[in-house]
């Protein structure tokens, strides 16, 4: 009888897990007004707390970041890395953000962003160059800052160790080889199921965030759509051309939908930030760095000096950094700053 319960409790468990409550319950994150003060990333599964502190999560960033660096190469210049850090850190002083946020630009012509658990992000030059306004870059942006307030990697590894858990009082009453093959089968399907829909879920949680967040720093939460639009337009002329934003943005038109959904939610505003000066000013920049490389005679096309404004990696630089003492996790991490009212 006590291993039937155990059975039953099991398979409710990795049921719960593969099927949250979440699926049935209405519109989340509702309360706008309150953005800032809000508690985004509660239980996994509306029971389960998050098994991973913040500060756990944000050395995990750290050495991710570290890893990452060893080998990116990093655009330096001072006026496009303080801009793009600035826009960074509006967006995430008008969110839920819970950690501070380190904000860098990949010398990479692929269109995509990404940010590393405990707040460490990272804009492709290629994503600023392809937005058409700073409302467009700013929507990119927002939904990557919304996967760091959810908390959506140690959300998954939470998951991933419960739906371990989940199978243990099953894989301990019995039954002989064709039993443990059908309960290992089982539970191979349930954390296929439960990853794919971690993922779906995750998405569509860092689009309506990022949507509230877009809103709420003033810019038109429009813009969160039309991005995606036109990628998704240019795709079709240039087959393969974005495939590394597609890789961490699934293409879905319910996505899209939901987004209008959510933005007629939200209170209309009297105006828009929908672009900037500035904005023009920086792609002009990076235009010009880009061009400059490939102009005849220059030091960079001939095969000379790389140019002062971007940082290579070089097997040299990445050996010596190896046998160097690692920063503190302090350094280099702004404050999370917001405001009065």
């Amino acid at each position: 009888m006590r291993h039937k319960a155990h059975r039953t409790v099991g398979f409710l468990l990795l049921l719960l897990l593969v099927f949250p409550l979440q699926a049935f319950a209405g519109r989340k994150h509702g309360d706008v007004e309150d953005i800032g003060n809000r508690k985004i990333n509660g239980r996994v599964a509306f029971i389960f707390p998050n098994f991973i502190s913040l500060e756990k999560e944000i050395q995990m960033g750290a050495e991710y970041s570290q890893n990452f660096e060893q080998t990116a190469r990093l655009v330096e210049d001072p006026v496009v890395t303080e801009y793009i850090d600035r826009l960074a850190q509006n967006l995430v002083k008008h969110s839920d953000a819970k950690v501070p946020f380190v904000v860098k630009v990949v010398d990479s012509d692929d269109v995509n962003a990404f940010a590393l658990p405990g707040g460490y992000f990272y804009i492709n030059k290629g994503l600023i160059l392809e937005a058409e306004s700073e409302s467009e870059l700013a929507g990119v942006m927002a939904h990557e800052i919304a996967h760091v307030t959810a908390r959506h990697a140690t959300e998954r590894m939470t998951k991933g160790q419960l739906m371990q858990f989940a199978a243990l009082p099953a894989l301990f009453v019995g039954g002989g080889y064709w039993a443990q093959y059908g309960i290992n089968a089982a539970l191979g399907m349930g954390m296929s199921l439960a990853v794919l829909g971690i993922t779906r879920k995750s998405e569509e949680e860092a689009d309506q965030l990022g949507t509230q967040y877009l809103w709420n720093t003033d810019y038109d939460p429009n813009a969160f759509i039309t991005f995606f639009e036109k990628l998704q337009a240019k795709e079709e002329n240039t087959p393969g051309k974005f495939a590394s934003f597609w890789r961490t943005h699934p293409t879905h038109e319910s996505r899209i939908v939901k987004v209008q959904e959510e933005i007629s939610y939200l209170p209309v505003k009297d105006e828009y930030i929908l672009n900037s000066s500035e904005f023009e000013r920086v792609k002009a920049r990076l235009i010009e760095i880009d061009n400059s490389l490939l102009a005849p005679g220059s030091s960079a096309a001939s095969g000379g000096a790389k140019r002062p404004t971007l940082k290579r990696k070089t097997n040299r630089e990445s050996n010596e950094g190896d046998s160097e003492e690692k920063p503190t996790l302090k350094k280099d991490r702004p404050t999370l700053k917001r405001d009065d009212a």
